[in-house]
């Protein structure tokens, strides 16, 4: 009986110790100036997982969940990472008006969702704003 105790009580000390995996990014903020109608920034999408993994990225408002049809993410919205590789995403504001500031997240999460797996998405708040024209 102690044996089968100890078993249990190694098992879930292993399980406590081990990683816990989720999809990284960086930077977690940025913010830039711009003098035309458009602002690009580059993201980095980090693959924590010992397999490669095809990831989703996706700009949502500030406080809220809307999509933001104005941002465009190049090469495109899914990608495939090898196993603990990252790749950089291009992330494009578009049609920006003068003294405008445009505030919004880029999220990324793992495409496939796993049953019982935690579905972790994190995110990077980004602002772009067009400089206005002098009167």
């Amino acid at each position: 009986m102690p044996a089968v105790k100890c078993g249990w009580m190694l098992a879930a000390l292993m399980a406590a110790a081990a990683p816990a995996f989720a999809v990284g990014m960086g930077p977690l903020a940025k913010s830039g100036l711009t003098d035309g109608p458009r602002k690009a920034f580059y993201l980095t999408v980090i693959n924590p997982y010992p397999a490669a993994a095809s990831f989703k990225a996706y700009a949502v408002g500030v406080d809220d969940e809307e999509v933001q049809s104005r941002v465009r993410i190049l090469p495109e919205a899914t990608i495939r990472i090898g196993a603990k590789q990252n790749r950089r995403i291009l992330v494009v504001a578009d049609d920006l008006e003068p003294g405008e500031t445009f505030a919004f997240r880029v999220c990324a999460a793992k495409a496939e969702m796993v049953e019982g797996m935690v579905h972790a998405r994190v995110c990077s708040k980004l602002s772009a704003r067009r400089i206005a024209p002098r009167a």
